[in-house]
């Protein structure tokens, strides 16, 4: 009897397959032939971890949590300081735009301003101050 001729050997599909690949048989021992997936560490059998390790990786477990309770902490902090600190920037630069044009108007027209611009100005203080009480009458924080 002849042998079957193999066949040629071909380059593996994936890039990071560097030697070649085995198709593992499924009647394995693997953990879902075994009738659990439960995740255990390789080289660790969990008849061999004691209650000081159970404990040693519990204190783990908290330090990890508390940090990043801690990081988060921060990061609202910040993110709240932030934000007052653009409020504060948009506040002065709002407040240095209306006095430019107030100063510009006064410079145009002096103390002798035209009836139209005149009811502009009073209309749009107006219509801001009616807008702003909405908005803070229906804020969440009061």
């Amino acid at each position: 009897m002849a042998d079957p001729k193999k066949p040629d050997r071909k380059a593996p599909s994936n890039p990071y397959v560097t030697g070649p690949t085995r198709i593992l048989d499924a009647s394995s021992s693997g953990p879902s032939a075994r009738g659990g997936g439960e995740a255990t560490r390789p080289g660790v059998r969990p008849e061999l971890v004691t209650d000081g390790m159970k404990a040693h990786r519990r204190e783990i477990e908290k330090r990890k949590r508390q940090a990043s309770i801690e990081k988060m902490h921060l990061e609202m902090q910040v993110a709240d300081e932030r934000k007052a600190i653009w409020k504060w920037t948009f506040r002065v630069v709002l407040v240095l735009v209306i006095l430019f044009a107030y100063r510009k108007m006064q410079d145009a027209y002096g103390n002798q301003w035209p009836m139209w611009e005149t009811w502009i100005v009073l209309a749009v203080v107006l219509f801001v101050g009616i807008g702003w009480l909405l908005w803070y009458l229906n804020k969440t924080e009061l």
